[in-house]
C-alpha cells in the first residue's frame, strides 16, 4: 500500500517521518498465550529518540476473518486526508524482518511500555475475578452453538507484536506525526482487533489515518477486525504540540481468537422382543426367544438383561435373573434364550427388561397361558341306610380345566360296613383291598363322566366310603362320603289255637308267637289277650300280670328282643257256650305302634 508522509523534524529527516516504504523494525518480546491485552507506552524525549518496546499480544484460537469497520463518533476532528473511506494502513511482511518471541517475566504479560525508564517488574497479575452468583450458568442450560469451519479445529495461536513510534523531538506549534505499528507473528488470524491511543497531555489532536473514533473517555479507537498471520498494520496520529516536556501517551491491544471443536453426538437405542408359545401344558419348559437390538446411531454399553420370575413360573436360579449382554455396535442384535417351568395354570406374564449406560432402558411383556388338567368328585346317594337294604351310588368325576386329563383312574374304598353288591362301566372288585377300580383313557377339559356303585349295609355305625381319582401330571383328588348305617327294628307277631273246633266245656291252647323281624332290638315289648264272655281263662305263660278284668289278661314287657330273635306266649282257655268266639292279641313297643291281631275260635254243643 503507498506509504504515508510525515512531517520532517528541525536537524534533519527521520526515519520514522521519512516518505516511502516504511520499514519494520525487529519485533522482540512476545506476551506469552492467555493474556488478550498489551499495552505500548512510548514517551518523547526533546533530547532524542526513546528505543521503542516491541509487544506481541498472546495466542487465541481464530479462523473468522472480519475486519471491523471504524465508527464515527461527533466531535472527532479528521483532516479532509483521512476522512471516510481511506483504507487501513496493511504493510506486508519485510523479507529482512525476523521474528523471535521470546518470553515475558510472569509480572509483565499482557503489557509492555517503551520508555527510557526501565520497565516495572515482579508486579502480581490480578486474580481473574469470578461471575456472580446469580450471572453463573445454570446447570441445566440448554445450547444454541454450533460447529465452526474446519481450520478452527486444533490449536489457535494468533500472536500480535505492537510497537509505538514517536520522532525524537517536536516542537511546540508544528505538526507531529506519531505511528503504532502492529503484526500478527502467529499462525492463525486474530480476530476482532481494537487499539486504544489516548491523545498525549500537551498536544491537540489534528487527524488520523485510518480514521479513529472516540471512545467513552475520549481516546482514539480503531476498529481493526481480522489481522492475518505475518500481515502488519500502521496507524499514524498527527498531533500539534502545544505545551513543552516529555510528551507520550499508552496504546493499548485487544483481539479475540477463535477456536472450534466437533464431535459427532450419536444416540444407542434398545429394543427388546420376546416371543413365546401362546400356550403349554403344566409342567411343561417354555422357551422365551429373546432378541435385544440397538437401532441406534451409537454403541449401548454395560447392556444387561433383567427377569422378575412372574408366580406361576420356575427357574432354578431364583426368581431374579440377571444376563450380562455387554455392548451392542449401531444395527447389532444377539439372540437369547431363556427357558422358565410351568409350574402354576392361568394366564401368566412375563416382563424383560434390558438396561444400558445412560439410562438406556427396554421392556418387553409376552402372555403365556399354561394349560392344565384338573379333577373333581361328586356323589350322590344315600347318606343314612338300614342294614341289609341295598344303597346305589352314582359317583361322578369332571375336569374344569383347560386340558385333557389322561390315564384317569378311579378308586372306591369300601369301608367294613358296606358289602360290595355290583359296578357298571367296566368297575371290577378287589376283594383283598375292598376297592372298586374304574380307568379311563382321556377326560376332556369341561366333560364329566360318571359310574354307579350298589352296595348292601352290613353293620351298623358311622363309616366313610372314600373316593380317589389320579391322572397323568401328578393329579390326584380325594373325597369322602360319610354313611351312617341302621338297623330297625320290627317286632311282630302269630296267633294260632291249637284246637278248634272245640265242644262246649272243651278247652283250646292259643299260641301267640312274637318275633322281631329287623335288624335292632326291640325294646319294651308287651303282649295282651283280651277273650270273650264265651271263653273262660284257664291258664297263662309266662308272667302274666294280675288283672281286675277276668276277661283281659296281660304280660309282663320285654325289655329286649334282640333282632331275629323270638319268644311265645300261651294261653289256655275252656269252651263255655257254642258259637264262632274270636280274641284278640295286641303286640306294642317302643319301636312301633300298638297291632291287634284277632283269631276266630268255633264252639260247638251236641245239644
Amino acid at each position: 500500500h503507498p506509504a504515508h508522509a510525515h512531517p520532517a523534524h528541525p536537524g534533519g529527516a527521520d526515519s520514522n517521518a521519512a516518505s516511502g516504504p516504511s520499514v519494520v523494525p525487529p519485533w522482540s518480546t512476545p506476551l506469552a498465550p492467555g493474556n488478550p491485552v498489551a499495552e505500548a507506552a512510548l514517551p518523547t524525549s526533546q533530547t532524542g529518540a526513546t528505543p521503542a518496546e516491541s509487544t506481541s499480544l498472546p495466542r487465541q484460537r481464530q479462523d473468522t476473518v472480519a475486519a471491523g469497520s471504524p465508527r464515527d463518533e461527533p466531535g472527532l476532528f479528521r483532516p479532509e486526508a483521512a476522512g471516510p473511506g481511506k483504507a487501513i494502513s496493511r504493510v506486508p511482511p519485510a523479507s529482512s524482518a525476523t521474528v523471535s518471541p521470546r518470553s515475558v517475566p510472569a509480572g509483565q504479560r499482557g503489557k509492555a511500555e517503551t520508555s527510557a525508564a526501565k520497565p516495572e517488574t515482579g508486579a502480581s497479575r490480578p486474580p481473574v475475578p469470578t461471575a456472580p452468583e446469580a450471572a453463573r450458568t445454570p446447570p441445566d442450560a440448554e445450547g444454541s452453538g454450533v460447529p465452526g469451519a474446519r481450520e478452527l479445529e486444533g490449536p489457535q495461536a494468533p500472536q500480535l507484536v505492537v510497537q509505538k513510534v514517536a520522532p525524537p523531538e517536536v516542537q511546540v506549534g508544528k505538526p507531529a506525526v506519531f505511528e503504532i505499528r502492529l503484526k500478527n507473528v502467529g499462525q492463525v488470524p486474530a480476530q476482532n482487533v481494537e487499539v486504544r491511543d489516548e491523545i498525549p497531555k500537551g498536544t491537540r489532536l489534528l487527524d488520523t489515518q485510518p480514521r479513529a473514533s472516540r471512545g467513552v473517555r475520549g481516546e482514539l479507537v480503531w476498529s481493526l477486525g481480522t489481522v492475518k498471520p505475518n500481515e502488519e498494520v500502521r496507524l499514524e496520529i498527527r498531533l500539534m504540540p502545544t505545551d513543552e516536556g516529555v510528551l507520550g501517551s499508552k496504546a493499548t491491544v485487544t483481539f479475540g481468537a477463535e477456536a472450534s471443536a466437533r464431535t459427532v453426538a450419536t444416540k444407542p437405542m434398545l429394543v427388546l422382543k420376546t416371543v413365546a408359545p401362546p400356550r403349554v401344558q403344566i409342567g411343561e419348559e417354555i422357551t422365551f426367544q429373546i432378541t435385544v437390538s440397538n437401532p441406534g446411531t451409537g454403541v449401548a454399553q454395560q447392556v444387561v438383561l433383567e427377569e422378575r420370575v412372574p408366580p406361576g413360573l420356575q427357574h432354578p436360579a431364583g426368581s431374579d435373573l440377571v444376563y450380562e449382554v455387554g455392548s451392542l455396535k449401531p444395527g447389532e442384535s444377539r439372540q437369547l434364550e431363556l427357558k422358565l417351568l410351568a409350574a402354576q395354570a392361568g394366564v401368566v406374564a412375563n416382563v424383560l427388561t434390558a438396561r444400558g449406560d445412560a439410562n438406556l432402558k427396554a421392556e418387553d411383556r409376552v402372555e403365556v397361558e399354561v394349560l392344565a388338567p384338573q379333577l373333581d368328585l361328586a356323589f350322590e346317594g344315600p347318606k343314612r341306610r338300614y342294614l341289609e337294604r341295598e344303597a346305589t351310588y352314582t359317583v361322578s368325576i369332571s375336569n374344569p380345566g383347560t386340558a385333557p386329563a389322561r390315564q384317569v383312574e378311579l378308586i372306591a374304598q369300601l369301608p367294613p360296613g358296606l358289602k360290595f353288591v355290583s359296578a357298571n362301566n367296566a368297575g371290577h372288585y378287589q376283594e383283598a383291598t375292598r376297592t372298586v377300580h374304574w380307568t379311563l383313557e382321556e377326560l376332556p377339559s369341561k366333560e364329566t363322566g360318571s359310574v354307579q356303585l350298589t352296595t348292601v349295609p352290613v353293620e351298623p355305625g358311622q363309616h366313610l366310603l372314600r373316593l380317589r381319582s389320579t391322572a397323568d401330571k401328578g393329579l390326584s383328588v380325594e373325597k369322602e362320603l360319610p354313611v351312617i348305617i341302621e338297623g330297625i327294628a320290627s317286632p311282630s307277631f302269630q296267633v294260632t289255637d291249637t284246637a278248634d273246633p272245640v265242644e262246649v266245656g272243651g278247652e283250646t291252647t292259643y299260641q301267640i308267637r312274637v318275633f322281631n323281624q329287623g335288624s335292632k332290638a326291640a325294646s319294651n315289648v308287651q303282649l295282651s289277650v283280651v277273650l270273650p264272655p264265651e271263653l273262660r281263662v284257664v291258664a297263662a305263660e309266662p308272667n302274666p300280670r294280675q288283672s281286675a278284668d277276668p276277661g283281659r289278661i296281660v304280660f309282663d314287657p320285654l325289655q329286649h328282643l334282640a333282632p331275629k330273635a323270638e319268644t311265645t306266649y300261651r294261653v289256655r282257655v275252656q269252651a263255655i257256650k257254642p258259637g264262632a268266639h274270636r280274641i284278640r292279641a295286641q303286640l306294642s313297643a317302643d319301636e312301633m305302634e300298638p297291632v291287634t291281631k284277632e283269631e276266630s275260635t268255633r264252639v260247638y254243643s251236641d245239644d
